[in-house]
């Protein structure tokens, strides 16, 4: 009797515990109905248990049929598609990916080498075992078993049976250059002696590539005294940024977390306190995640962080799938006691991220840079023109700097570029930066370019690490953004002595010269190639651009004084916070 007692309690239990992973299951599908619509499509009674993820960049999209299972901690992630047969299961810990890096390049990082995609299917009645891995371009046929464990990446054939019994070929990549092995590296931060060294301050951010917040941290951290402070960064990204190598050379250390997309928000707070516990060294936490700062903020207080730096980049204007978790988030650091101090590039990107009310409360931290490197260079102007083909000294060239993001509005750019170069022909535009992981909306602009008919008149010059250089070469510069804080490319264009225009989306308090035109993107596509016209005219020779670095430096943006402002602050910061623990 006492054994089908047992029997009969643990089989409700098992029943409860069923219950819960469907309810579970249908408000999963119900989330990724809200961000992906029709790029994820569910066939009847799809089932899943705790931790499944999938994501869909671009034109990408999932397809999965009936009858499909999967157990703990699946993942998909589609770059073009992945499509999975009816009445397939899935063991634990399955990834299936339609994309891989490219690794062919030395000495450029994965993330701006790109992808090769290449679409995934899986059969009918299959078993996935667990920890198996499915790479791009499988095509996996009906009623086959794939052991635990597998790496598949060659496609297999109907009712098959794949088992892992090899080890893993362990062979060097047959790089064009020979590079150092991974142990000759050395981290002068690593030096340091547990107690002793700067202060280290723990910067969050998504990945160190060469974007406004990222930029900003590399100016601080180059002209601080690093003998006194010095940054770590932990970003969310997997690939190493543009940054990275510059960022370690200088002493500081970059550590990686999981992503923070909205299937993994419980697993980061998981892996962010255990990163605390694990690095007591941190008692300076500076957040570039804007309202979603909310999340490490909150836990580095309650594992007694001193101070906790909440840092507003941006405005985000308009409506986007992003919107409900954005505003969620932004109400949740307003509310809470999590962030000590509260940074800000401007006041616009103040405003929005800790509300009106604190306006006293926010210090604003100019997106400094180092003037003296964008003083305009007649002789370093005409030897860039030279070496991108602008041989004539009367082509009228249109810079802009920004990464391929939807922010940045590039294809309203390229539309004004076109009524630009109608009224002028001898025109050239400049595109730098980089993009997404797989340079999509970069592809998308070369091919506007090619119906646009000015494909031979734009650049897509890709990330560079000599932004300063390109700028002397420009005759104006324009930023058509949907949003922004306040952009340190400003700055950067100002110092260089060059006119700007810029939407009404841009603050106007970026403008520090008295050169800067904004205009409302409603306004006519002929209406902002006059104003870039008008703007580029405005030039009135050498010493003219010559005076843009010391009218930058005279508004408070030049990097010695604020660099030395930031670590007096941190150091003052954490002096008065840890007196006030003592006492």
């Amino acid at each position: 009797m006492e054994q089908d007692t047992f029997r009969d309690g643990n089989g409700g239990a098992m029943t409860l515990v069923k219950t819960w992973y469907r309810l579970v299951g249908l408000l999963t599908k119900l989330l990724y109905r809200l961000i992906y619509g029709r790029k994820i499509r569910w066939g009847k009674a799809v089932h899943m248990r705790h931790g499944f993820r999938a994501t869909v960049d671009g034109d990408g999209q999932i397809v999965i049929g009936d009858d499909v299972f999967f157990n703990n901690g699946c993942a998909l992630h589609a770059m073009r598609e992945i499509r999975i047969g009816a009445g397939t299961i899935f063991g634990e810990n399955v990834l299936v990916y339609d994309h891989n890096h490219r690794f062919s390049e030395p000495q450029m990082s994965f993330k701006d080498q790109g992808y090769s995609i290449d679409p995934v299917r899986i059969g009918r009645h299959c078993w996935i075992g667990s920890n198996a891995t499915i790479l791009k371009g499988v095509t996996i046929g009906d009623n086959c078993v794939i052991g635990a464990g597998c790496v598949i990446d060659h496609s297999i054939p109907d009712g098959s049976l794949v088992k892992l019994s090899k080890q893993n070929v362990i062979e060097r990549i047959a790089f064009s250059t020979p590079i150092a092995e991974a142990g000759e590296r050395t981290n002068g931060a690593d030096a340091a002696s547990q107690g002793a060294g700067p202060v280290r301050v723990l910067v969050l951010d998504t990945v160190m590539d060469r974007g406004g917040a990222e930029t900003m941290t590399m100016n601080y951290l180059r002209h601080m005294d690093r003998s006194k402070v010095v940054y770590d960064v932990l970003v969310n990204r997997p690939w190493r940024g543009a940054y990275e190598d510059e960022f370690e050379a200088l002493g500081g250390r970059v550590w990686r977390m999981c992503p923070m997309y909205p299937q993994s928000f419980a697993r980061y707070k998981r892996e962010f306190r255990a990163f605390l516990k694990q690095h007591p060294e941190y008692r300076i936490i500076h957040s570039n995640l804007e309202e979603r700062s909310y999340f490490p903020l909150r836990i580095a207080a309650e594992e007694g962080i001193p101070v906790r730096i909440a840092h507003a980049h941006n405005r985000p204007r308009g409506i986007d799938p992003k919107l409900l978790f954005r505003e969620y988030f932004r109400l949740r650091l307003r509310l809470g006691k999590y962030a000590t101090h509260q940074f800000a590039c401007g006041r616009e990107a103040g405003e929005w991220l800790f509300g009106r009310a604190r306006r006293s409360q926010v210090t604003l931290l100019h997106n400094a840079i180092d003037t003296a490197q964008y003083q305009y260079d007649p002789d370093v102007a005409a030897q860039v023109r030279q070496e991108l083909g602008v041989e004539d000294s009367g082509t009228l060239v249109v810079g802009h700097v920004g990464r391929f993001f939807p922010q940045k509005n590039h294809t309203f750019l390229l539309d004004v570029f076109a009524a630009v170069h109608r009224m002028h022909p001898n025109s050239v535009l400049w595109l730098v930066g980089g993009g997404e992981q797989d340079d999509r909306l970069k592809h998308e602009m070369e091919r506007k370019t090619e119906r646009l008919g000015i494909a031979d008149a734009v650049r897509f010059l890709g990330v560079r690490s000599d932004v300063p250089r390109l700028m002397q070469g420009m005759d104006v510069f324009v930023l058509p953004s949907l949003y922004e804080g306040l952009p340190v490319t400003m700055i950067e264009a100002q110092a260089a002595g060059l006119p700007c225009v810029i939407s009404s989306a841009v603050p106007a308090e970026c403008d520090v010269t008295g050169r800067v035109r904004s205009l409302a993107l409603r306004e006519s596509l002929d209406c902002w190639a006059q104003a870039i016209l008008d703007q580029a005219g405005s030039n009135k020779g050498t010493s003219w651009r010559i005076e843009g670095a010391s009218l930058v430096t005279r508004a408070g943006y030049d990097i010695v004084s604020n660099a030395r402002r930031m670590q007096d602050f941190y150091l003052k910061a954490l002096d008065d916070a840890e007196g006030d623990r003592d006492e």
